[in-house]
């Protein structure tokens, strides 16, 4: 076994300790930590039998093993991009909506002449 192999099979392990451990504690999500998993195995597996790799690619239709890991690489990466995507746009959906809120809060606030003097100079004191 080549010094590279070494390296690649050692951040690879951990990679899928933390994706373990993290799927277990749940600090990152179960799909996310299956994902991270099998990366990791499919990696270590392809680190230490490189010629089974390129078996498994031609078995696909593939002809070399390397391409098959730039191909799967490549739909790991966009299937993360789009999962980024999603997210950001419900954290944008949530903000417009705690904005309006908010905003509704304030302009009713300012509406209601029952509001106490203490109330009327804190909103006051607060607007720029």
């Amino acid at each position: 076994m080549i010094t590279l192999q070494i390296i690649i099979i050692s951040i690879l392990g951990v990679l899928a300790v933390f994706g373990l451990v993290g799927g277990l504690r749940r600090t990152i999500g179960r799909p996310a930590a299956a994902m991270i998993l099998i990366v990791s195995i499919v990696g270590i597996l392809a680190a230490v039998d490189p010629d089974r790799l390129t078996t498994v690619a031609r078995a696909l239709g593939i002809n070399r093993g390397t391409d098959l890991i730039v191909y799967l690489v490549t739909l790991v990466v966009f299937q993360g991009f789009v999962v980024f995507y999603l997210r950001l746009r419900k954290v944008r959906r949530e903000l417009t909506l705690l904005v309006r809120h908010v905003a509704i809060l304030e302009a009713s606030s300012r509406n209601n002449p029952a509001r106490t003097p203490e109330d009327a100079a804190e909103s006051d004191a607060s607007d720029p």
